[in-house]
């Protein structure tokens, strides 16, 4: 899998600051190449004798990034910081811990990576998680 690519700060650069495509480079620490795919994404430039930036211009684009990332996990879905994706509950085999009288603690072992990643959720949410997952792995046993 291809690895997400680091966000930047939305509220970097000063916002009636014009910045050049250096400044930009020496701000955000990525290169030349960076800049320019950015511009193809929509970072909206200002056209003179050399390309600038204003920095209100900036954070707007970075905040939208950061936005469109934002992929929400379903119920049954938990998101490993290990490898970056999604795991179903209902696919990969999950241990149960409880914490307290009202925390439970679900965790999996990421299949790509082994590493361990942790969901708190409600015991009745827990309990429709069992079915779902029992129905599912009815659904793929042949009678």
């Amino acid at each position: 899998p291809a690895k997400r690519q680091t966000l930047k700060s939305a509220r970097l650069a000063r916002a009636h600051w014009l910045y050049s495509i250096e400044d930009v480079i020496a701000l955000y620490l990525v290169s030349r190449q960076t800049v320019r795919n950015w511009m193809r994404y929509g970072l909206k430039a200002i056209e003179a004798q050399k390309t600038l930036f204003l920095g209100q211009d900036l954070n707007e684009f970075h905040a939208w990034r950061r936005k469109e990332a934002k992929v929400p996990c379903s119920f049954e879905e938990i998101y490993c910081v290990c490898c970056k994706q999604k795991h179903s509950f209902l696919i990969e085999p999950f241990t149960v811990e409880q914490r307290g009288k009202f925390r439970t603690l679900v965790s999996i072992q990421c299949p790509e990576t082994g590493g361990r990643t942790t969901k708190f959720v409600r015991e009745s949410d827990l309990h429709r998680l069992r079915d779902l997952q029992k129905r599912n792995c009815s659904a793929e046993t042949p009678d």
